[in-house]
């Protein structure tokens, strides 16, 4: 998953909240819900790399939870505890209180089948929406230039 393999496609959402870079054949599904609606944009490489964008857009409603609030580290601890759920027997190796933009929120490296694979999440919340990138892939690449592509590409207007 070297950075000069990979073909980069530049996606933006409709209304211009937000654009980001993402491995060319990504799929896009949109979910609508009673007070949201989610977007999705997920790469799988065939070296088992996987790139994943989540945006969810309240509908009706704002955000409760004030910057503040999340940047507490028992709301780190809340939301590291909610992610391990979707990898189970996961381990937090690190996390990291991030803002970007309007955007706030945490980084969280997570260690998963004893440690040969690694998570990487990025949380933000706005008042109006919240964002999660996530790279899943080898723990021994790690720190691949194509990873760092992805979590340095959003960006939010």
């Amino acid at each position: 998953a070297r950075a000069q393999q990979i073909t980069w496609e530049d996606v933006a959402s409709a209304d211009g909240r937000y654009r980001l870079k993402m491995p060319k054949g990504y799929r896009y599904m949109t979910v609508p819900a009673q007070h949201s609606v989610l977007h999705s944009y997920v790469t799988i490489l065939p070296d088992r790399f996987i790139f994943e964008f989540l945006d969810v857009l309240f509908v009706g409603i704002q955000s409760k939870i004030t910057q503040e609030k999340f940047k507490e580290p028992s709301a780190g601890a809340e939301a590291a505890a909610g992610l391990q759920k979707s990898w189970p027997g996961s381990t937090v190796l690190e996390q990291r209180w991030v803002t970007l933009g309007p955007a706030y929120g945490w980084e969280f490296v997570f260690g998963t089948d004893q440690g040969s694979r690694v998570v990487i999440v990025r949380m933000y919340l706005t008042l109006n929406a919240s964002y999660t990138q996530v790279v899943q892939g080898p723990m021994a690449d790690r720190q691949n230039p194509a990873v760092t592509q992805f979590m340095e590409s959003l960006r939010f207007s």
